[in-house]
């Protein structure tokens, strides 16, 4: 049962990315908003969104700065799954690694914890 569980998990993972990780070009806010809760809670050094209308405005900023995404692991256990992976940016720095913490519950995730380097986005932001 926790194989099940887990491919279910690391596919709606697969299709969160799929919804972004491709360029400004290639945002599917319909993807996105089928497999993410409209009460995810997505948790960031820049801050805490409660609510799915509320993290997808700076999702789809970043992916707009998203040239490329290298997936350098990804794996599940159950109805989690982390991710780390590099992007290829157009500003505030040519490459950001990232490291992601998934939660899902049913057929949607619920839960996001990205890590990474914040200060360009803080000193851009100054």
């Amino acid at each position: 049962m926790t194989n099940m569980t887990t491919d279910k998990t690391l596919e709606l993972v697969r299709a969160y990315y799929d919804g972004w990780a491709k360029g400004a070009a290639a945002y599917d806010e319909a993807s996105l908003r089928r497999v993410l809760h409209p009460q995810l809670i997505f948790e960031s050094p820049i801050g805490r969104k409660d609510r799915l209308d509320d993290f997808l405005p700076g999702l789809q900023r970043f992916g707009k700065t998203v040239k490329q995404q290298h997936m350098l692991q990804l794996f599940g256990s159950g109805a989690e799954a982390a991710a780390i992976y590099d992007c290829d940016l157009t500003a505030p720095v040519d490459v950001l690694r990232c490291a992601e913490i998934f939660r899902v519950d049913g057929a949607q995730i619920v839960a996001i914890r990205l890590v990474f380097d914040a200060t360009p986005y803080k000193l851009s932001a100054a």
